[in-house]
């Protein structure tokens, strides 16, 4: 009995250490709300808090945890007082009620070294300044353990487990939202062990389908194998009537046929029952399975409001250490998320409200000196967007984000250079704060400096298939808007191959599916892209970027690219081929494999096949890595038949004789114009293979001649270069949009590059 008797009491001290909980957030939320909210009458807005304190003392009293119970009969106190209009609570006194609540939660912790008589002392001296009654009550000395009756009073019997311990009949309870009494609680380890069998349960319903369609084409084939014997009746007829010799090898052909026939009929109405009631179970399936799962997520659902919750004392101890005052508020917390996605966006959330107040929010004397109110405004609005997504917003009125700081950090951390900082727009600089290791602070500390934070967020937000976009005006605040499924539940997505191997991209983030031909590409420094609705998509090879090609299927893979959205824009790969879209339960790697590379998840189909699920960030971010295209990655040396004939038009003395000497020690055979007029001109006398153009040249300049190209019928085709010291990102899209096959900076002049880009584009004919 004295181990059952243990077993009991440890179960009873892991109810009211889930119970004490609830009361402390319930203190902490109230006290929070008189902090923040001084116009409000305390005396009645204490009430619920008063209330939570006698409940956490009677329940600490219950299970023999004295020194609990001593604490919280002297909070209990001064909140008496409080009721009673004997005591207003001023900014001191919050900060006591909070170190109490603190130690409080270390001691629910089993932290037994924490004391609490100091804090005791400042209660008591509080109430008794008041007028009010002094507590009288048998305190624990400081080198005592906290008693633990081996056997509580009334002890609860073993029926009242999952119950709340009632709160003492001298106390009245009216108003007070208490749980509804067929709430039971059950471990998080049996909530994830449920849920895992919903998915299991939802993996045999889509392979169950599966089934039944492969019953459907064998069907399919029967009938056709039915038809085709009909088919040849006639034959067989026509051979009777020819070979009247021997009938009876002829009726025996027959006979056969016949008994072909019934036997396929029997075939086919057995197996049309069959799909018959495995489409009707198939659907009934289906209807219990769907119900199920969508029980278990909601069981598995809870409020935001259990994460947000505690945000508004951590927010206010941050701002008091840092000398800033913070109006903080919560909206939509009522909004329900699966368990295992707020678990994950905890941090993320954590770092974005700790980035507001520690970059974004100013001090009081830098607000008002900017005209600002004293206080700093922080707010998170949470709403459903969608069907299976929520939305959301952090949003502060702080100094903002500056874009020019942003960039000047990146640069000077080697993020990007100062020719690539040039194309880039004031959003696009703002973006940069998602890259791990650039931060603009100018000391590390414990909250910020490490640059390390927003790109977690990101990870973490991309991790659950979700999204995060930021805005933000100087000095006047910023917002980030996190797009975050419900539940992480079935998922769509397209089956590709690449070396004859599948893999899965996610249907949300694919555009679009194009078959282009080698004249929609163009390359640009060497990087390969294609134009796609006005844009410069960058495009590769996804078998070369996984680091799986073997160089064998060079030939198939490339007819099929797949336009994918990513975090940082839109990219193109190549994938050998497309086995279409299929709704799949994705399965993590486990805590193993979750740094594996490429790789967010697997699909398990037909109960044997698995199949890696892309994390298309990951697959963006190599490209971006790729200095040289794959696709002359993949090109091999071919020889050029006899000399090709190229028109170099350069304005410059200097550079039309340089390219002139490097294309001609190159072997090819090279013809000059002085501008865009001369160059068309000796286009329209001359066959030429290629053109090199410069871009700013008198009379006709580059875009313009290479319009007129495309407008010549038997020019369209004729390979165009533009190489040109014209580097804005405008410049370039102007240039391929006009129909240049590519472009080439002359402030980044390779000579290796413009001959390949030269090979390439002769060799391919474009």
């Amino acid at each position: 009995m004295a181990l059952q008797d243990d077993e009991f009491l440890a179960r009873l001290l892991q109810t009211f250490s889930e119970e004490a909980t609830d009361h402390i957030q319930t203190i902490v939320s109230g006290i929070l709300v008189l902090e923040q909210n001084p116009e409000k009458n305390q005396s009645e807005e204490i009430e619920p808090v008063y209330r939570a304190c006698h409940s956490l003392k009677g329940a600490a009293r219950a299970v023999g945890l004295r020194e609990i119970e001593t604490l919280c009969q002297n909070l209990e106190t001064l909140f008496s007082v409080v009721r009673k209009k004997e005591l207003i609570l001023q900014n001191e006194d919050f900060d006591l009620i909070h170190q109490v609540i603190g130690v409080l939660e270390q001691m629910l912790g089993g932290n037994r070294s924490v004391s609490s008589v100091t804090l005791i002392k400042q209660i008591k001296e509080k109430v008794a300044a008041s007028g009010g009654p002094v507590v009288q009550f048998r305190s624990v000395p400081v080198s005592q353990e906290p008693e633990v009756l081996e056997k509580p009073p009334s002890l609860p019997s073993e029926k009242d487990i999952a119950k709340p311990i009632e709160e003492s009949d001298s106390v009245s309870f009216q108003g007070i939202t208490k749980v509804p009494a067929s709430s039971i609680r059950i471990s998080e380890e049996r909530l994830k062990n449920l849920y895992s069998t919903a998915d299991d349960l939802l993996s045999y319903r889509l392979s169950s389908g599966s089934r039944l369609s492969d019953l459907k084409m064998l069907s399919q084939r029967l009938q056709a194998w039915r038809w085709s014997l009909n088919r040849i009746e006639g034959d067989i007829a026509l051979i009777r009537r020819m070979d009247l010799q021997n009938p009876e090898s002829v009726n025996r052909v027959l006979a056969f046929i016949d008994n072909t026939r019934d036997m396929i009929s029997g075939c086919e109405t057995e197996l049309s029952a069959g799909i018959r009631t495995m489409n009707q179970d198939q659907n009934e399936m289906d209807t219990v399975i769907t119900g199920l799962i969508e029980s278990i997520r909601e069981v598995v659902l809870i409020p935001v409001s259990s994460l947000t919750d505690t945000y508004p004392r951590m927010i206010r101890d941050i701002a008091k250490e840092q000398n800033k005052e913070i109006n903080f508020s919560v909206s939509g917390d009522e909004v329900e998320i699966d368990r295992r996605v707020l678990d994950i966006i905890r941090d993320p959330l954590l770092h974005l409200i700790r980035n507001a107040i520690d970059h974004g929010i100013e001090s009081p004397e830098k607000r008002t000196a900017q005209g600002k109110n004293l206080k700093g405004k922080l707010s998170v609005q949470i709403e459903h967007h969608r069907a299976n997504q929520i939305r959301i917003r952090i949003s502060d009125d702080g100094q903002g984000i500056d874009p020019e700081k942003i960039s000047a950090s990146a640069v000077s951390k080697g993020f990007l250079s100062k020719d690539e900082l040039s194309e880039l727009d004031d959003k696009e600089k703002t973006r940069l704060i998602f890259k791990s290791g650039l931060s603009t602070a100018q000391i590390v500390t414990e909250m910020s400096g490490r640059g390390l934070g927003l790109a977690i967020v990101q990870e973490k937000i991309n991790q659950v298939g979700g999204s995060v976009h930021v805005t933000s005006n100087v000095q006047q605040g910023t917002v980030f808007t996190l797009k975050i499924p419900v539940s992480l539940a079935t998922f769509r997505g397209v089956m590709v191959y690449t070396e004859n191997r599948p893999f899965f991209i996610p249907l949300k983030q694919i555009i679009r599916v194009l078959n282009p031909e080698s004249s929609d590409l163009s390359t640009i420094e060497g990087r390969m892209f294609i134009s796609y609705e006005e844009e410069m998509i960058p495009v590769g090879f996804l078998g070369s970027i996984l680091g799986i090609s073997n160089g064998t299927s060079d030939d198939n893979e490339g007819h099929s690219l797949v336009i994918v959205k990513c975090f940082n824009g839109k990219i193109g790969v190549f994938v050998q081929r497309i086995a279409g879209a299929e709704e799949i339960v994705i399965r993590s790697l486990g805590p193993q494999l979750k740094e594996v590379r490429f790789i967010s998840g697997v699909a398990i189909l037909n109960s044997t096949m698995v199949v890696p699920v892309l994390h298309m960030e990951d697959v963006a971010n190599a490209m971006q890595g790729q200095m040289q295209s794959d696709y002359q990655a993949r090109e091999t040396t071919l020889s050029l038949p006899g000399k090709r004939k190229i028109l170099v038009a350069e304005d410059s003395i200097t550079s039309r004789m340089l390219i002139k000497n490097i294309l001609e020690g190159s072997g090819y055979d090279v013809e000059t114009a002085v501008d865009g007029l001369d160059a068309f001109t000796k286009l329209k006398a001359s066959s030429f293979d290629l053109v090199v153009s410069d871009v700013d040249m008198p009379r006709m300049n580059g875009f313009i001649l290479t319009e007129k190209i495309r407008g010549e019928k038997n020019l369209s085709d004729l390979p165009i270069i533009l190489v040109t010291s014209l580097d804005s990102r405008e410049d370039r899209e102007h240039g391929i949009q006009v129909g240049a096959n590519a472009y080439i900076i002359k402030s980044t002049f390779d000579q290796g590059n413009l001959l390949e880009v030269i090979k390439r584009l002769i060799v391919t004919g474009r």
